[in-house]
C-alpha cells in the first residue's frame, strides 16, 4: 500500500457530541495517543510518498501539548493539517497564542468545522476569532469544512441551518481567501443512529463500496489510512487492517491484501449488497431501509462484529459507552 495521506486520531474526547460523528467522539472519552506512539507511526511511513498528515480527533486542541509535539514530528515528512471545531478560540489573544505555538512547530494548514452539527456545541463567534487569528499570523491555508445531510444542495433543515450559519459567519469575519469544502456526512457511527431517519431509504443498493476519497476511494488500492487511539489501523471507521500495537504499521501496510481480509474481500467483489448476504448467512434480518451504501455497510458491520472482532474494530464507532460492544 502506497500512502498519499496518513490520518491520526489523537484523541476521542471532544468538547461537542455531534450528531454526525462517525467516531462517536464526545466529552469524557479517555482514549488518547502518546507522543511515542505517534512518533512510531510517523517513522513507519517515512518512506511513503505522503502528501499530507492529518491530526484530528475528537478535538485535538484538548490535548494541545500533544498536538504541538505531533505537528513538530510530522512537519518534516509532509504538510500537516489540523482539524478543529474552534472551541478554544475564546478571545483573540488565546487564539493567537494557540495558533502561534502550532505555527512555530510547523503548522501552516488549519481546518475549522462549521455546520449545523458542530454549531450545536461550538459558538460561531469562536470560529470567527480563530479564522481572524490564523489570517493575522499568515497561515498559508485556512479552510472551513461543512458536513451536510445528504448532498450539499439537498433541501432539509440541517442544510438550511448550515447555509444560515455560513451567512452569519461572513458577517462576523472576513472569509476572503478561506476555502470552503462541502460534503455529505457519512452514515456511520452516531450519524447512522441519529441522522439516517431524516433521509429516505435508497431504492437500489450501490454496486461498490464508497470508500472516502481522502482514503483513496478504492478498497483495492487505498492511498490513505486512519490510525486510532489504541493502535487500530482503519480504512473506514471500524474497518480494521490490523493493530499497530501488535504489528508495526509499515508491516500492516506492506501486507495489505484485499482478498485476505474477510470483510474487504466481500466489499471489493460484491459491494455492500454482498456484505448484507454474508450477514444474512449469520442470521441478520435487514432493517427497514438503508439511506445509502455507507449506512448499509455500517449496520451490517455492527451486526458482524462478534464474528470478526479483529477485522471490525475498534469498538468505539459501533456503540456509545455503556453498551456491550466488547
Amino acid at each position: 500500500m502506497k500512502l498519499e495521506g496518513l490520518d491520526i486520531l489523537l484523541i476521542y474526547e471532544c468538547s461537542g457530541h455531534c450528531a454526525h460523528c462517525c467516531y462517536r467522539a464526545g466529552p469524557g472519552r479517555n482514549e488518547t495517543m502518546t507522543v511515542s506512539e505517534v512518533e512510531g507511526y510517523l517513522a513507519a511511513v517515512a518512506d511513503q510518498p505522503l502528501e499530507w498528515v492529518l491530526l484530528f480527533g475528537g478535538e485535538p486542541f484538548i490535548c494541545y501539548d500533544l498536538l504541538r509535539e505531533c505537528v513538530a514530528l510530522a512537519a518534516p515528512l509532509a504538510p500537516v493539517l489540523v482539524f478543529t471545531n474552534g472551541y478554544w478560540a475564546t478571545d483573540p489573544d488565546t487564539a493567537r497564542r494557540r495558533l502561534t505555538g502550532l505555527q512555530e512547530a510547523g503548522l501552516d494548514y488549519i481546518l475549522f468545522s462549521v455546520d449545523a452539527f458542530h454549531q450545536a456545541h461550538a459558538p460561531l463567534e469562536r470560529i470567527a476569532i480563530g479564522i481572524e487569528a490564523a489570517r493575522e499570523l499568515g497561515y498559508g491555508t485556512i479552510e472551513i469544512d461543512n458536513r451536510c445531510l445528504g448532498e450539499p444542495d439537498a433541501d432539509n433543515p440541517f442544510n438550511r441551518h448550515t447555509r444560515a450559519i455560513m451567512a452569519r459567519l461572513a458577517e462576523l469575519c472576513d472569509l476572503t481567501g478561506v476555502n470552503v469544502i462541502q460534503g455529505p456526512a457519512r452514515m456511520v457511527g452516531r450519524a447512522a443512529d441519529e441522522l439516517s431517519p431524516y433521509r429516505a431509504p435508497c431504492s437500489v443498493l450501490p454496486a461498490r463500496c464508497p470508500l472516502p476519497d481522502y482514503l483513496g476511494g478504492d478498497l483495492s488500492a487505498p492511498t490513505g489510512v486512519e490510525v486510532h487511539p489504541g493502535g487500530w489501523v482503519n480504512l473506514c471507521a471500524g474497518l480494521a487492517l490490523g493493530n499497530a500495537r501488535q504489528c508495526p504499521l509499515d508491516e500492516i501496510l506492506a501486507d495489505y491484501d484485499p482478498d485476505a481480509h474477510p470483510i474487504i474481500r466481500v466489499l471489493v467483489r460484491e459491494g455492500p449488497a454482498g456484505l448484507l448476504r454474508l450477514a444474512q448467512r449469520h442470521g441478520y434480518s435487514p432493517g427497514r431501509g438503508y439511506v445509502d451504501g455507507c449506512h448499509l455497510c455500517y449496520e451490517v458491520r455492527r451486526f458482524l462484529r462478534p464474528y470478526y472482532p479483529d477485522h471490525l474494530a475498534p469498538a468505539r464507532p459501533y456503540a456509545e459507552p455503556g453498551e456491550d460492544v466488547g
